[in-house]
């Protein structure tokens, strides 16, 4: 086969389309709840569309995808979203948008993944060296009062 490298073919750079998603699964089962819902948006990646997840600092992930066709993009971004959601709520968990999908140039999405970087350092540093491993249960949800009757 030729190298597929076309001198005609100015190499445009592909525009990326990025999501940020939550992915929660409080569930016994929950991390794999999350691993098969992100599984499952990975699902749909194809050689012409390769669609990465990347985990930013749990529960938020990115999707994203770069091509060469914007609008193709953004549908590969949605569906995948799509995935996910259905397979975490069929299994108790939630997922919420925290960015909808967007087209974003190298330098923006290079900007993004610094200040991701740099709050991660901050928390890291707020944390010091503490084991996070107890896992306090939060069971407070107030009872709604019936005090304010129309």
């Amino acid at each position: 086969g030729s190298s597929g490298i076309n001198a005609e073919w100015p190499l445009r750079p592909g525009v990326k389309v990025r999501a940020d998603v939550e992915v929660l699964c409080y569930a016994y089962e929950g991390i794999d709840a999350v691993k098969a819902a992100l599984r499952a948006g990975l699902k749909l990646a194809t050689e012409e569309v390769p669609l990465k997840i990347n985990l930013i600092a749990p529960p938020i992930y990115v999707i994203s995808v770069t091509l060469f066709n914007e609008e193709k993009g953004v549908e590969a971004v949605r569906a995948s979203m799509e995935a996910i959601k259905n397979s975490i709520e069929a299994s108790k968990g939630t997922f919420n948008v925290k960015l909808d999908p967007k087209v974003v140039t190298e330098r923006e999405d290079q900007k993004l993944q610094e200040e991701l970087e740099q709050r991660e350092r901050d928390m890291m540093e707020k944390d010091g060296d503490e084991d996070s491993e107890d896992e306090e249960s939060e069971d407070d949800e107030e009872e709604e009062s019936d005090e304010n009757e129309v």
